[in-house]
């Protein structure tokens, strides 16, 4: 038995920083607004995702992407995903150009949902107010069996010094909270990531490493990325704007439901220009 898709909009949203607004526009003009789960669906099994800055983009800034999922449709309560990032960093003293076209980000998930009921798309971004934004989602509904997983995600910026631990404790919209894992967790599979810059570059690079604690599991630190910059200087302007898919990385950890999980980040090189960090971790 074959899937179904549906897809939700967002255009020219001039919301601000960490504030989720509804995808509610089709793809022709309409505004549908929620997404009804097909009959005889019982889980979202793919989130195919993009974003992009709607107006002239804000330089040495970077913006991570969320999007959220909620409404009576899901069994298991709200889903938060980053779905990709942007990053824009200039050079020189004179007007510059650049293009960047990307596919969509596709992340396979197992959430449950139910038939005939409402799921509302929301997106949200954070770091540094780039503008106008644009959200494309599509949701894969399919029928099948086993356990689903919950999507938690935290965000922040990671301001201090190298090789030291900072707190990931800031959610997609705004407020700060540490992850509670249902009673039934036993296990994180993935983690979903975004690096970027939020301020001007440093002509270094620096290797990125997420730490995961708390009660009920063993202390784990994980690679999860780097960012390199270099910059000629000079008079001529280089102006670099790019979208980025979210980094996707299978783990195995073993963890004791209903206990709260700490995400902490950490980088070691030199400080490469305020790093932005965000982290969905799923969990079955």
């Amino acid at each position: 038995m074959g899937s179904d898709y549906v897809t939700r909009n967002l255009v020219a949203s001039t919301a601000a920083t960490a504030v989720y607004t509804a995808l509610s526009a089709d793809s022709s003009g309409g505004t549908p607004g929620s997404v009804k789960v097909p009959q005889g669906r019982n889980r979202i099994t793919k989130i195919i995702a993009t974003a992009s800055a709607e107006s002239t983009v804000v330089v040495d800034i970077g913006n991570i992407y969320v999007v959220k999922l909620s409404g009576k449709g899901l069994p298991t309560g709200d889903q938060e995903l980053i779905i990709g990032s942007l990053l824009s960093q200039e050079d020189g003293t004179s007007v510059g150009i650049t293009v960047d076209s990307r596919g969509s980000a596709v992340i396979p998930v197992s959430i449950s949902c139910s038939a005939g009921n409402e799921i509302t798309i929301s997106g949200s971004y954070s770091g540094t107010d780039s503008g106008a934004q644009n959200y494309t989602v599509t949701l894969e509904f399919s029928t099948g069996q086993g356990p689903t997983a919950n999507y938690y995600t935290r965000l922040d910026s990671m301001g201090q010094a190298t090789a030291t631990y900072n707190a990931i404790e800031t959610t997609a919209d705004g407020a700060t909270s540490t992850i509670s894992t249902e009673k039934s967790a036993k296990r994180i599979t993935r983690l979903i990531n975004a690096i970027v810059l939020n301020a001007a570059g440093a002509v270094t690079g620096a290797n990125f490493v997420v730490k995961l604690s708390g009660t009920g599991m063993t202390e784990q630190e994980i690679s999860v990325g780097s960012i390199q910059y270099e910059a000629g200087g000079g008079t001529t302007t280089d102006t670099f704007v790019q979208l980025y898919e979210p980094n996707i990385l299978p783990v195995n950890i073993s963890i004791t439901g209903g206990n709260n999980l700490n995400l902490a980040a950490a980088y070691v090189g030199t400080d490469p220009g305020t790093p932005f960090i965000g982290v969905t971790v799923e969990v079955f």
